[in-house]
């Protein structure tokens, strides 16, 4: 197939010289077409591309308004946040839920009718807060938007510091609170909740889903990835002694945002009962430590039950390990060592 892949600078190109000329060139010039940034997930789509556009040459079909920003007239920022939009769904980069959550509350920001420029990109980015997750993820996002559209716009200088190293560490909670707290939720159904939460390291949103495998072992519908996930119970004794099964709180969810309200309706109810000293995902927070600092399961395995990459595993939730449960893994494994 006479359409290779070309790496210029960080992101990637189709390239040929069987395009149609374009208006006022002679047949035979060499094109390139614009595919995103180089990177190694970006290179399957990649090669479903170059066979579809080939087969639009072969056929005849293939139309430069279709494929180069500067002849096409619809060029409004609408038009292109769209085109992204089909974009990433339609090679599964994300899922509409996702998409609706996290990419279009920044696009949501930007002049809907004006024409998608490099200055009105660099204007919704200045207007976030410096060295914010906002400001990260408005630049990464717009970026992508702007590679979509043909763009040249270099905004990691602006990105700012924010990074997980900034995320503030929190006091976890003991295993003598957490059992506190269980035996002091009047409900039974929201005990069945708090149970699911701090036995597998669930994501709020995750918890009216899960489905016990075994006694150990349950199955949740992921938040993130929108597909099954099984995980384990740590402490393996709270399974055993708690309810995990059952009746669950009755609750009209909003639909439109089903997983936030699961979120924001626990922590309110949690605080209800007395729970207040935690933040909602530090049960999950506390399991990532437990899981591989106290039971030393290795890392890539505790991550894949959690749901998240070996990298947010120990770049985030390791560092939140709490001072006594560290001056515990040093009595085990050294102190305890040398003198036996």
């Amino acid at each position: 197939m006479p359409i290779q892949v070309r790496q210029v600078g960080r992101a990637l190109y189709l390239r040929s010289s069987r395009f149609p000329a374009k208006a006022g060139h002679e047949s035979g010039r060499r094109y390139q077409i614009a595919q995103g940034p180089a990177e190694q997930n970006n290179l399957a789509r990649i090669e479903n591309e170059a066979h579809r556009l080939w087969r639009e040459v072969v056929e005849g079909r293939f139309d430069w308004a279709e494929h180069d920003p500067k002849q096409r007239n619809t060029d409004t920022v609408a038009h292109w946040v769209e085109a992204l939009r089909e974009q990433r769904l339609r090679y599964g980069e994300c899922s509409p839920q996702t998409w609706d959550k996290h990419w279009a509350t920044v696009f949501r920001e930007l002049p809907q009718q004006v024409p998608l420029t490099e200055a009105v990109i660099l204007d919704a980015v200045l207007k976030t807060p410096d060295n914010s997750r906002t400001r990260r993820r408005a630049c990464q996002q717009l970026s992508r938007l702007a590679e979509v559209a043909g763009l040249t716009v270099d905004l990691r200088q602006h990105q700012g510091g924010y990074g997980r190293g900034s995320v503030q560490r929190r006091e976890l909670p003991t295993d003598e609170q957490i059992e506190a707290w269980y035996e002091n939720i009047p409900s039974a159904p929201w005990r069945i909740i708090f149970a699911r939460l701090v036995c597998f390291g669930l994501r709020p949103s995750e918890s009216f889903s899960l489905r016990l495998l075994d006694p150990y072992t349950a199955e949740v519908m992921d938040a993130k990835a929108l597909v099954p996930r099984e995980t384990k119970a740590f402490h393996p004794r709270w399974a055993e002694q708690w309810a995990l099964e059952g009746d669950l709180p009755k609750i009209k969810w909003r639909d439109s945002s089903r997983a936030k309200d699961i979120t924001d309706r626990i922590a309110t109810q949690f605080y209800r009962y007395g729970i207040k000293e935690c933040d909602r995902y530090d049960f999950r927070h506390a399991w990532c430590v437990r899981v591989s600092v106290e039971y030393e399961i290795p890392v890539e395995v505790a991550a894949a039950w959690a749901g998240h990459s070996a990298d947010v595993h120990m770049s985030v939730y390791a560092r939140w390990m709490r001072r006594d449960t560290a001056a515990k893994v040093y009595q085990r494994k050294a102190l305890g060592a040398s003198h036996s």
